[in-house]
């Protein structure tokens, strides 16, 4: 089979590997009869629908992703109205108003319930953002430039969450305190590696090993010293403020969660579709996390070094630290471009892919490069090291026909690069 209809297959396995009604699906049969629903994220709608077809209705509060929101078909959205269930629109990545007042709605629900209420709570990536509720003396401007600065630095989620945890009302495992419910279910679509649940979404029903010193560290490293949140946090550090609750609080025995999915079903996923077309299995690489560029150095070796019919798989979270920078461009897509420099004239195929549909602040997934894309580049008179350097790798891969565009998907389980060897 031509390695381009391959990973094709490949995509179109991992999508339904990271598809959140599949997901959460085989979770519902044994799932003991909850009073509310909770769901926010990219997924959230999705999840929420999918029980409602699955397990009928209940009351609750749905925050999601506007676009999907708006293209809800009108038979499902009777269908929500008739359980009760509010459907709040929240933005994604940098807060607005409107995720305040969904965020309000989620506090208003979780500390209304009644110790006998059995509360099930759908989280999905992207439910940071939806649940933003500054902390008093902190505004969502202050949130809005920290978030902005700390991303576009490339530092890890876990730091910015660092930071919102210490910031926000909900986040940190105060949602779980201020919940009065004695069963709490969270069913979880992972969009962060290793899967912790303190970490995804920021973790609003999970203890919060992270302190305030850990978020002061935090907007400096990323040259963005906001005068607000540095004195709250300082304050924070200096026992002025309430904790997050920790490891061992009495307030998570009536929390059960389980991941429902991650970025290993999408290796998986991808990892069969290729063992099937008979290559060879490179060593799969999971919980893959650093700059896109010197990903692609660093793999680039042992991909050259390769017998033909080797398979090369990596699944995580590769960043780009775009400070300073004008160009258009993602995490995969850097890395697809930076692949293509680097393994230049080698017999190679290579899919770089983000499974929420939205790599970098454009329209495109990702890319499909290959041993012959340098070439391309330089026919054309361009220099592909330009674009490199100033993190444009969306304006060059859309003038080689090489993005991959599915739109947004509703999901996120973080990224996936399949490269195939001498094909």
């Amino acid at each position: 089979m031509d390695p381009s209809d391959i990973l094709s297959r490949v995509l179109q396995k991992v999508q339904s590997a990271a598809d959140p009604r599949l997901s959460l699906r085989p979770f519902l049969g044994a799932l003991d009869a909850p009073t509310h629903l909770l769901a926010f994220g990219k997924a959230s709608l999705e999840m929420a629908d999918e029980f409602l077809r699955v397990k009928g209705p209940l009351p609750g509060v749905v925050v999601c992703v506007p676009d999907r929101l708006d293209a809800l078909a009108p038979d499902r959205a009777a269908a929500f109205g008739a359980a009760g269930i509010a459907l709040l629109p929240a933005d994604h990545p940098l807060a607005t108003e409107r995720n305040l007042e969904a965020a309000a709605a989620v506090r208003d629900l979780v500390a209304s319930l009644a110790p006998a209420d059995h509360l099930l709570v759908l989280i999905s990536g992207g439910g940071s953002a939806h649940l933003t509720l500054p902390t008093p003396g902190v505004t969502l401007a202050d949130l809005r430039e920290v978030t902005l600065a700390i991303q576009r630095a490339g530092l890890s989620i876990a730091q910015l969450n660092a930071v919102r945890k210490h910031c926000e009302q909900l986040k940190g495992g105060r949602l779980a305190a201020m919940c009065p419910a004695e069963r709490i279910t969270c069913l979880v679509l992972s969009d962060v590696l290793g899967d912790p649940p303190d970490v995804i979404s920021s973790g609003p029903f999970a203890p919060d090993p992270s302190t305030y010193a850990d978020g002061l560290a935090v907007p400096h490293a990323a040259g963005a010293p906001n005068q607000r949140i540095l004195d709250h946090l300082q304050q924070g550090a200096r026992s002025q403020h309430i904790e997050t609750p920790k490891p061992g609080s009495p307030v998570f025995a009536r929390v059960r969660s389980t991941v429902i999915a991650g970025n290993s079903d999408i290796v998986a996923a991808a990892a069969g579709v290729v063992s099937a077309e008979g290559f060879a299995l490179a060593p799969v690489r999971t919980l893959v996390h650093g700059e896109a560029r010197e990903l692609a150095l660093r793999w680039a070796p042992d991909i050259r070094a390769a017998a033909g019919g080797t398979a090369f798989i990596f699944g995580g979270e590769w960043t780009v630290n775009a400070s300073g920078s004008t160009g258009s461009g993602g995490p995969s897509q850097e890395l697809a471009l930076a692949l293509a420099c680097e393994l230049a004239g080698t017999p190679f195929h290579a899919l770089c892919y983000s499974t929420d549909g939205i790599d970098g602040p454009t329209d495109a997934a990702g890319a499909i490069v290959t041993g012959r894309t340098l070439a391309d580049v330089e026919a054309r008179g361009m220099i592909v090291r330009d674009f490199l350097s100033n993190h444009d790798s969306h304006t060059l891969l859309d003038r080689l026909g090489a993005l991959i565009r599915t739109g947004p998907t509703g999901t996120n389980l973080n990224h996936i690069a399949v490269v195939l060897c001498g094909a």
